[in-house]
């Protein structure tokens, strides 16, 4: 296939979730700035279920000349760490375009925990008669695994307490039934930047725009703590190298736009960007990563 016969039709980014939420959102928005500069339809298909197994497959399956598109999330590297059953091999059977975004993971506290910094957090907790409980969005989800490769890293004495839902978990912690969530930075950090909870850490190379007053994992001497949930864009494998090399040409462009900008730190987003083997390596660092903070912790799922 020539570079300049693609696109040759309309091009469908799969997006494996249900409509409505960031990951939703984020799709369309990427979508949306793909069509006015490709001057071609660029659609979105949701296609939830399986902790995005579904998706994931229908895109892996498809046709392998740059239509059919996957907007890629953490789970390519945490299913395979949780060993989900995967109907396709996430390394192999995808072929990585660029990533997109980061939203990095948070550690705040209810305001009745007496504690301001990270240190008084780590002295506090472990001065608990009882492990301190925590309260996550779900089991084996990315910031899930980082807060328990926090706690070991740390040795801090906490244990995981798993909601179905930030919504829920942000509900009890608020009403300090739960005193510690550590989750993504939105809603989170809105809460903390509201004076409704107070923010410990964030897990970034640089301070959110969410919560501009809250430490990152670098600032506290632990710069290889850094974690995010993270998106980008990726083909079946297969695509014809000019047409990847395109696409990784659009999604750099796309990153860069300021209305993108804009529109993605709304959402708690941190533009990244990169080329299709960077972002094949981190694939392979976070799939590495979190096998083994399962395997340490003894993580599983159903699924």
């Amino acid at each position: 296939m020539r570079a300049q016969a693609w696109p040759s039709g309309p091009i469908k980014i799969v997006v494996p979730y249900i409509p409505g939420g960031a990951t939703d959102t984020e799709g369309r928005i990427v979508a949306e700035k793909m069509s006015a500069l490709l001057g071609q339809q660029v659609i979105v298909e949701n296609k939830g279920g399986g902790n995005t197994i579904i998706g994931m497959e229908l895109v892996a399956k498809s046709k392998p000349d740059g239509h059919t598109l996957l907007l890629g999330t953490t789970t390519l590297a945490t299913n395979a760490a949780l060993e989900l059953k995967q109907p396709y091999d996430p390394l192999k059977d995808f072929q990585p375009i660029s990533t997109l975004a980061d939203i990095p993971d948070i550690v705040a506290v209810n305001k009745s925990v007496p504690v301001k910094n990270y240190a008084e957090f780590v002295e506090w907790v472990n001065k608990q008669p009882e492990k301190v409980r925590y309260g996550t969005s779900g089991v084996g989800n990315q910031p899930h695994l980082w807060a328990e490769l926090l706690r070991a890293r740390a040795n801090l004495k906490m244990e995981n307490v798993a909601y179905k839902g930030v919504a829920d978990t942000l509900r009890d912690v608020l009403a300090g039934h739960v005193p510690v969530i550590i989750d993504v930075v939105l809603p989170t950090g809105n809460h903390v930047t509201g004076g409704r909870l107070t923010g410990i850490v964030v897990a970034s190379a640089e301070r959110s725009p969410l919560c501009p007053d809250v430490p990152t994992v670098a600032e506290i001497g632990m710069k290889d703590m850094e974690s995010a949930v993270f998106y980008g864009l990726v083909a079946p494998a297969g695509v014809p190298a000019p047409v990847i090399e395109r696409l990784n040409a659009l999604c750099r462009e796309i990153v860069k736009a300021p209305e993108v900008a804009k529109k993605f730190g709304e959402l708690g987003f941190v533009m990244t960007g990169s080329t299709p083997e960077a972002y094949l390596e981190k694939l392979r660092f976070e799939t590495a990563r979190w096998t083994k903070v399962v395997k340490d912790n003894n993580i599983k799922i159903e699924g």
